[in-house]
């Protein structure tokens, strides 16, 4: 865990060549909207950029383009021209056999009264708050069970909440080893509202809400050997087509799509490096 935000810290936010890496804002035109709890950008750390920007290309038609700076080690992500993340080449000799990784950024009003508040309620900061051009004050944390996640304040505005876009971010999920507890954290932290969805069968999802708009949702971890973490979900048109696709990119279907699981409209993927992301029909 700690491997991966020594990256996150060194290369992210400071960069290759920490004068000139430049990274892009969370919305290329400005807005004056500030969606606390809303996941506004994400970023991908992989031991292999090529074949995980190959993959993504084919799967969700993606666009990569050299972040200014990064020595060919950032590229900036885009979704039908517009910024929507960064890939960042991690040196295998740092991870060894660890698993990519995504990092799910959390829109706050207030970087550092969130820190503080993280930090009275047993979570613990990892990347101390600072400021970047163009995109804001960022920070990186983690919650009590160690799943980790970043802050951000952004310079441009947030995103509007305009629906659901194809094969866009929308959302991310949290893999907890003990729900409820996540749960009052996370209401705690960031001020989320708790709301329960009726699955059918008797069952619930536990949805994390900011004034009547779900942001996130919570579930118990199935697998032992999982550990705690942000999982972000993309929007798309067709689940069943998305499966069939991975595969034969290089990646591996964790959860196929399954009547039993959310109508079958949902998949959990791994890329061919290991980071782990959902897809969801929308």
């Amino acid at each position: 865990m700690l491997i991966y935000l020594y990256v996150i810290a060194a290369l992210t936010f400071f960069g290759c060549t920490p004068q000139t890496l430049q990274v892009p804002p969370v919305t290329p035109e400005p807005t004056t909207l500030h969606l606390t709890g809303k996941f506004v950008w994400f970023d991908l750390f992989t031991r292999d950029l090529p074949q995980a920007r190959r993959f993504y290309e084919g799967l969700m038609g993606w666009s990569f383009h050299e972040a200014p700076g990064g020595e060919g080690r950032v590229m900036t992500i885009e979704r039908e021209g517009v910024p929507i993340g960064n890939a960042v080449e991690v040196e295998r000799t740092k991870i060894q056999d660890k698993p990519s990784r995504w990092l799910s950024y959390m829109s706050v009003m207030d970087v550092d009264q969130t820190i503080l508040r993280i930090e009275q309620n047993q979570g613990s900061v990892y990347m101390a708050a600072r400021d970047l051009p163009d995109r804001g004050r960022v920070a990186v944390v983690l919650d009590p069970e160690g799943a980790p996640f970043a802050l951000v304040r952004s310079a441009t505005g947030d995103p509007p909440d305009n629906g659901f876009d194809r094969n866009g971010f929308y959302a991310a999920e949290l893999w907890a080893r003990d729900r409820d507890a996540a749960i009052g954290f996370y209401e705690t932290v960031a001020g989320y509202d708790l709301e329960l969805a009726d699955l059918g069968d008797g069952r619930t999802y536990h949805l994390l809400v900011e004034n009547g708009t779900p942001r996130a949702g919570v579930v118990q971890i199935p697998w032992e050997d999982v550990k705690p973490n942000w999982v972000p979900y993309i929007a798309v048109e067709d689940v069943d087509a998305v499966a069939s696709r991975v595969e034969s990119l290089g990646g591996r279907l964790l959860i196929e799509p399954d009547p039993n699981i959310r109508e079958g409209k949902v998949a959990i993927i791994a890329d061919p490096t290991g980071a782990v992301f959902a897809v969801q029909q929308r």
